[in-house]
Parts: C-alpha cells; structure tokens; sequence
C-alpha cells in the first residue's frame, strides 16, 4: 500500500485493476463517463463487471468491490446481500494499492445505502483499526 508521501497515480490504479482483471480472466465492460450516475455490477457466474473508467480513486475503489464480488470470500448465493456487500469491501480495501479519505467515503456511502449495521461497522473496524 502506498504511503501519503509516496502518491499513487491514476494510471497505477487503472493498470491495477486491468491486472487483477486479466490474471483472474474477469471481462471489464465500461459504463461511459457521460452518464449521469454509475451503475457498477459484478457477474459473478460470468466472470464479469461493469465499472466506469478508474479517473480517480473513487472509481478505483469502486472497480476494485466489484472486483471483490467474484474474487473475495463470503460470496455464495446463500450469502446475504449485506454480508457479500461488506466483505466485497474488505476484499478491495486489502487489495488497494491505496485507500484514502475518499475511499472510505465512498465505501461508507455505499454500505449505508444497504443499511449496514453496527455488527457489520464493527467487523470493519477489527479488521481496519486505523480507520476512522
């Protein structure tokens, strides 16, 4: 993971992804930039994810949850939604080659539109501890 100091390029994240991608033979469609709001998916039977291209590090850590849907634990189909959607999460903040302010935010922002709750906030903060 890259330090404050030692700024990770957008270039590096999108590369990133494309990485994980290809070793892992996950197809990447892109949704355009021109539309108003995303629509990030995973397929996980299909191997594939819908992302927007990685701009910033919000995309990147979006990429990387969708990501996290096929290539992380606790993703069965018998799994709640909550849960997968939570350690969708966990998977992209373990692979990040950086995870920011902004990162968590966006992490935050989606986890509450799922209505997490303070027992999956507090799987969070085990495994995260330095995160506020």
């Amino acid at each position: 993971m890259s330090r404050a100091s030692d700024p990770v390029k957008r270039i590096d994240m999108a590369l990133h992804v494309q990485q994980l991608c290809a070793e892992n033979g996950i197809t990447v469609t892109y949704q355009s930039l021109d539309d108003p709001s995303p629509r990030y998916y995973a397929q996980p039977m299909r191997k594939l994810i819908c992302i927007r291209p990685t701009k910033n590090t919000g995309y990147y850590v979006s990429a990387l949850h969708e990501l996290g849907h096929i290539l992380g634990d606790r993703q069965a189909p018998s799994i709640s939604t909550l849960t997968k959607e939570l350690y969708a999460w966990i998977w992209a903040r373990q692979k990040a080659l950086v995870w920011t302010e902004t990162a968590e935010r966006v992490m935050r922002n989606a986890m509450n539109s799922y209505g997490w709750t303070n027992r999956q906030k507090e799987i969070w903060e085990r495994k995260f501890p330095n995160v506020a």
